[in-house]
């Protein structure tokens, strides 16, 4: 219960900042724009636009954990919140679960705008749900293994522009020509994102993907635990959570 009333309390205070809450809308509606503009001559609008712009701003969202860190630590609340009762685990789940939880809003927001603009919005069912729901499970551990090594830098805010794209991008957010498809699909292997974009896009599915998107999941989840304190302990050690 407390670790809830804590996860509360921190998207409270994460949807009180303006940067945050407008990365979400600004990235939603970028790439919705740009998928409107690529389609707008010949009208080749397919319905999966809107998707495309809802994983992106989800995504979006999930970076923010380095700059919800950074934001904690600004306030001068990051030492005393990894310093209590508390499992350190728990302290940093309940800090960054409100950039996945708030980044759902993508989906509904580019299905809206899409809607607007006149654009088809398809695939609305049960398996656009389960992909949702897989995208926030592997979104969030993701950015949880990747805030660890925010916790150890000052300019973590900094950064996070710089996982956006990359990460989306080779795990399959746009089209990728075949040539390419071939030599990054170690990469797309390894990244828990792209089995859920698959879902979502309702692309072809192989048991690889499935069972890879499982054990990469659980690795970072283990990895995490396991990294927890240890990257907690060298930042009070070498004095890294304060704000300079």
């Amino acid at each position: 219960m407390s670790f809830i009333k804590l996860a509360l309390f921190q998207v409270r205070l994460y949807i009180k900042n303006t940067y945050f809450v407008n990365l979400v809308i600004i990235e939603t509606t970028t790439m919705l724009l740009y998928e409107y503009l690529a389609h707008y001559v010949l009208q080749t609008y397919d319905g999966k636009e809107w998707l495309i712009a809802g994983v992106m701003g989800t995504w979006a969202s999930c970076t923010t954990s380095a700059g919800a860190l950074g934001f904690q630590r600004f306030q001068g609340t990051l030492p005393y919140l990894l310093n209590t009762g508390v499992a350190r685990e728990k302290v940093l789940l309940a800090t960054l679960i409100p950039a996945s939880v708030y980044g759902l809003i993508a989906f509904p927001l580019a299905g809206l705008e899409a809607w607007l603009l006149k654009m088809p919005v398809n695939y609305l069912d049960f398996q656009l749900l389960v992909g949702i729901i897989l995208l926030w499970i592997a979104a969030a551990v993701l950015s949880y293994f990747i805030s660890l090594f925010f916790v150890l830098s000052k300019n973590a805010i900094v950064y996070e522009q710089l996982l956006l794209l990359p990460i989306l991008l080779l795990s399959g957010l746009l089209s990728i020509p075949d040539a390419v498809r071939i030599s990054i699909k170690p990469f797309q292997m390894l990244s828990p994102l792209t089995l859920p974009i698959r879902i979502i896009y309702h692309e072809s599915i192989q048991w690889n993907w499935i069972t890879s998107y499982i054990l990469v999941v659980v690795v970072f989840g283990v990895l995490s635990k396991l990294m927890t304190n240890i990257v907690i302990k060298r930042a009070f050690k070498e004095g890294r959570l304060s704000i300079f």
